[in-house]
Formats: C-alpha cells, structure tokens, sequence
C-alpha cells in the first residue's frame, strides 16, 4: 500500500529515467516499453493498490539496464 505522494514519485520517478534514456534508446526496447506501460498502469490504480517498495525496485533495475545500454 502507497500513499499518494509515493504513487506520483514513483510516476515521476518513470518519467525520468524515460527522459534520461530517450535518445538513446530505441523506442521498442521491451524495458522502456515496460516502464512506460507500468507508468499509465499506475495513473489507473488508487493508492491503496501500489505496492511502492516492488514497483520502486522493478523501475530501479529497469533504469540500471535501460543506463548500461544508453552509455
């Protein structure tokens, strides 16, 4: 269970890596479609359906992977 605050960070958090990565990625990269696709999965949900600490570790890994590939 999230509070609000964290469902938006974790939305943000999203937007980031995504625009950190953008021109260096290709636009069909499974991971970054991934984050994209959890990112308007969260703009559905309440809150209380956010598990914030397992989708801030899933984005974490994702933004590791999506930076290996980018440098």
């Amino acid at each position: 269970m999230a509070t609000l605050v964290e469902k938006e960070a974790l939305i943000e958090i999203i937007g980031n890596v995504v625009a950190s990565v953008a021109y260096t990625v290709d636009v069909d990269n499974s991971d970054l479609v991934s984050l994209l696709r959890l990112q308007d999965k969260l703009y559905g949900m309440s809150p209380e359906e956010v598990d914030y600490e397992k989708e801030l570790a899933f984005i974490k890994d994702k933004k590791a992977i999506l930076e290996s590939i980018s440098n």
